[in-house]
């Protein structure tokens, strides 16, 4: 079976107050786990009753992606496997990676708004909330959020090479070291696509933060912006190459020669 690529996040059964402080994460126990599958392209929430299936997936594991992960979510969830140690898979831990860039710590709400527009859907305090009413939906609903959140921060800084924080107001980079590399970079595919006359197909975040699929040809680029013809709206507009997530090229653009005179 190949490898998987997972991102993952739990919620918890305390809360700090509970179990006497920060130190004694260990403590807090697990209501549910939520992780993202790249092998399978799908989100799946697993209760306690599910935890051996769960192992079997961080078994098969190749690169396990999380937020506060190490210190927090492995810590967290290892009592519930006595005979197998988590720290053994391969970790990126996204929060490590700013503070190696930056040398202090940031919330996942902070970097997601900065990078994605967008960030979580509440906070943990909901999710334990969520587990004493019985609420399961709901908690399992908010666990998937925040594993999405995380997953779109790391694929954003996979395609891009960076992600963001609001520093003073004034939105900066944060180097992604997991990155595809310099060569292969949204920014980089888009002025190869205008050199070779290739019609792009690109995940665009708008000014409300979604996220929509279009296909678009590249006329020219201004320092972080470009003109294309977007087929989505049948007209010239203006992309922000920051917030392009995704791009990958769909063929020759049909007005390519236009586009040269």
């Amino acid at each position: 079976m190949e490898k998987d690529k997972i991102v993952f996040d739990l919620e918890t059964e305390r809360t700090f107050d509970e179990v006497g402080g920060h130190h004694n994460n260990h403590k807090l126990g697990v209501s549910v786990v939520g992780v993202y599958s790249y092998n399978k392209d799908k989100y799946r929430a697993f209760k306690k009753e599910e935890f051996d299936e769960l192992l079997e997936v961080l078994k098969n594991t190749e690169l396990l992606i999380g937020f506060n992960s190490k210190s927090f979510d492995n810590v967290v969830l290892q009592p519930y496997f006595k005979d197998f140690d988590l720290s053994t898979i391969p970790h990126l831990d996204i929060l490590e990676e700013v503070v190696h860039a930056l040398g202090h710590r940031l919330k996942l709400e902070s970097v997601a708004m900065s990078t994605l527009g967008y960030g979580k859907s509440g906070s943990g305090l909901d999710a334990i909330m969520y587990l004493r009413n019985n609420d399961w939906d709901n908690l399992i609903k908010y666990c998937l959020d925040d594993v999405k959140v995380t997953k779109e921060v790391y694929d954003y800084g996979k395609e891009h090479g960076h992600i963001w924080y609001t520093n003073s107001g004034v939105k900066e980079k944060i180097v992604a070291r997991w990155a595809n590399g310099s060569a292969n970079t949204v920014e980089q595919r888009v002025h190869d696509a205008l050199d070779r006359g290739e019609q792009l197909e690109i995940d665009y975040i708008d000014e409300k933060g979604q996220t929509t699929n279009r296909k678009i040809d590249v006329q020219r680029i201004t320092g972080n912006k470009v003109k294309a013809f977007c087929h989505l709206r049948g007209a010239v507009r203006v992309f922000d190459i920051d917030k392009i997530k995704t791009a990958k090229t769909a063929g020759k653009m049909d007005s390519w020669q236009n586009t040269l005179i």
